[in-house]
């Protein structure tokens, strides 16, 4: 297990485009979103090791439809998360400016 946990955690820590996410969030004012993504990137990146521990890569490795599935129930997640950003986008009211 320390081998694991060693192996895996330069990639955890290594920054990418949730990292530039974060400090775009964070930058424009939000602190609360930019929190809101390290915790689900940090989710995501716990989840995929456990997983990954447990041999589910070596299952999808080996079987095409288990790849298959995999593939369409991330792609459909990922449609639900651009459809829901929309309708947040569309229900959020409009910032208003006054006389500076």
């Amino acid at each position: 297990m320390l081998g694991f946990v060693l192996a895996v955690t330069p990639i955890c820590l290594t920054p990418g485009a949730s990292f530039t996410l974060v400090t775009q969030r964070v930058a424009t004012g939000r602190r609360r979103d930019g929190f809101l993504v390290a915790a689900g990137t940090a989710t995501g990146l716990c989840a995929h090791a456990t997983l990954a521990a447990a041999g589910l890569s070596a299952v999808v490795m080996r079987s095409a439809e288990a790849f298959t599935v995999v593939k369409v129930a991330g792609a459909l997640y990922l449609v639900w998360l651009g459809i829901s950003t929309f309708r947040s986008a569309r229900h959020r009211p409009e910032a208003t400016t006054g006389p500076v």
